[in-house]
C-alpha cells in the first residue's frame, strides 16, 4: 500500500480497526525502527495506537481534546517533540470522530512529515 493509499484509507475511516492500525505501524517502521511489529496483540485500539506512538515517538508529547459525545465526536490531537516551544521541526495534528482514530491520523501525520 503506498503513502497516499494509507492517507486515503485513513481520512475515509470513522474507527480505527486492527487492519489499519498494523498498515500504520509497519508503514511507521520504515521512518521509525523502533515500530511495533504487532500492534495488533493489545485488544483496546486507544491502548494499540498508544503503544505505536510510544514506540514511534518516545518522549513526545499528545495533546487530545474533543466533546465527548456518540455517535459523533470531535476529537482533536496534536504530537509534538517539546511541549514548552512551538519550533518544533514536525508537528503532528489531526482531527477525526474517535479517540484512537485521531491519534493514528496524528501519528500518521507524523510520519509522512519525516519520511
Amino acid at each position: 500500500m503506498t503513502s497516499k493509499d494509507l492517507t486515503d484509507r485513513l481520512a475515509a475511516a470513522q474507527m480505527l480497526d486492527t487492519d489499519l492500525l498494523v498498515e500504520i505501524s509497519s508503514a511507521a517502521a520504515r521512518v521509525f525502527p523502533t515500530a511495533p511489529a504487532n500492534p495488533e496483540g493489545i485488544a483496546d485500539a486507544s491502548e494499540a495506537v498508544m503503544h505505536v506512538i510510544a514506540r514511534c515517538l518516545p518522549g513526545w508529547h499528545v495533546h487530545l481534546t474533543g466533546q465527548a459525545a456518540e455517535p459523533d465526536a470531535h476529537w482533536r490531537c496534536s504530537l509534538r517533540a517539546s511541549e514548552a516551544h512551538d519550533d518544533d521541526e514536525v508537528v503532528g495534528a489531526a482531527h477525526g470522530p474517535t479517540i484512537p482514530l485521531t491519534l493514528a491520523r496524528a501519528l500518521w501525520d507524523v510520519v509522512r512529515k519525516s519520511g
